[in-house]
């Protein structure tokens, strides 16, 4: 009776453990993305891909921002199992120094085409791996996100005409443009749009066209500079490790080719987006940086890449591939 008893509790255990797989070859697995419901149509693309490719034998459940955990707690819900898998940046992952890193560092990269190199031939992609590895997930790769650019209430052509201004501008990106000279000052999304239009601020580094339309931004800053900052914001995708390993190859595979398929589906969507946006609120006020004056401010950012450098080993590795892609593209 005892021996049943445990057998049974043993067994409770094991579902309560593995809340990602059902019964026989079949597995339902909650997906969190910290976007919100609205901005969720490629989440919603790789659940319908690998439901279509798996024959119905992975069904994936999205959850937009905050529906089942924090955002900021992705990477640790995905480490326990309270979710299957999760859609985070980096950036908000406190357990790990490469988080900034892998979100994307200003000047990192300027376009899809050198991410891409630098995460895929520059080895970027596979140091970030083995750091997820340490905390429990499978890193299923980055996720393109919207570009980085500057809205302002005076045009910004130049370095110089930033030194005029004064620019809401937070983290990594406060820091470059600090070294530049560029008065810069920090306070959270909510308030930026009446900073603005009362004319506290002179400028903001937020995100892109189609994001300053959605705030309503654009009222306040008529002028769009072209140039990226950084393009693309990169997020996360991961997967229970747990979860990974027991899944048979075949379907592993099916995963992963649906993760690289859902790498550019948000971006092409956002990047779409942005270019009806420049037409419609900024084609006569949009202007861009110089390459020299790119060039500076990649030695600026530089300066901010060496200090994440700092912190491990494995963030100094993944510095020296930033440095040497933006050698390569001739921006240092």
């Amino acid at each position: 009776m005892r021996s049943l008893s445990l057998s049974v509790l043993a067994m409770t255990i094991l579902v309560l453990i593995v809340p990602f797989k059902a019964i026989g070859a079949e597995y339902t697995i909650k997906l969190q993305s910290y976007y919100p419901a609205g901005m969720m149509d490629a989440e919603k693309q790789f659940a319908e891909k690998v439901s279509k490719e798996s024959n119905g034998r992975i069904k994936v459940l999205p959850y937009s921002g905050g529906e089942l955990v924090p955002s900021p707690q992705i990477l640790s819900a995905v480490k326990t199992g309270t979710i299957g898998m999760g859609r985070g940046m980096g950036h908000h992952f406190t357990e790990t120094p490469i988080g900034p890193i892998e979100s994307g560092m200003p000047m990192a990269w300027t376009s899809v085409k050198e991410a891409q190199a630098v995460f895929k031939d520059y080895g970027l992609e596979k140091i970030i791996g083995e750091e997820y590895a340490k905390h429990g997930v499978k890193y299923l790769g980055p996720v393109w996100a919207a570009p980085y650019h500057f809205l302002s209430k005076r045009p910004i052509r130049s370095i110089d005409d930033m030194r005029k201004l004064k620019i809401r501008a937070v983290g990594a990106s406060a820091k470059m443009l600090s070294k530049l000279g560029v008065k810069t000052v920090s306070m959270p999304p909510e308030d930026i749009y009446l900073a603005l239009t009362t004319g506290q601020i002179d400028g903001v580094l937020y995100g892109s066209a189609f994001e300053y339309k959605e705030t309503k931004y654009y009222e306040g800053g008529r002028f769009f500079n072209m140039t990226p900052v950084l393009d693309p914001i990169v997020d996360t995708l991961v997967i229970n490790q747990k979860l990974w390993d027991s899944m048979p190859k075949d379907l592993q595979e099916i995963v992963q080719k649906a993760a690289d398929e859902f790498r550019s589906g948000y971006y092409n969507w956002i990047t779409a987006q942005d270019k009806a946006t420049i037409k419609e609120l900024f084609k006569n006020t949009s202007t861009s940086f110089s390459a020299e004056d790119m060039k500076q401010m990649t030695k600026s950012a530089m300066l901010v890449w060496e200090e994440e450098a700092k912190k491990s080993p494995a963030n100094q590795k993944a510095v020296d591939i930033i440095k040497k892609a933006a050698k390569d593209a001739d921006r240092l």
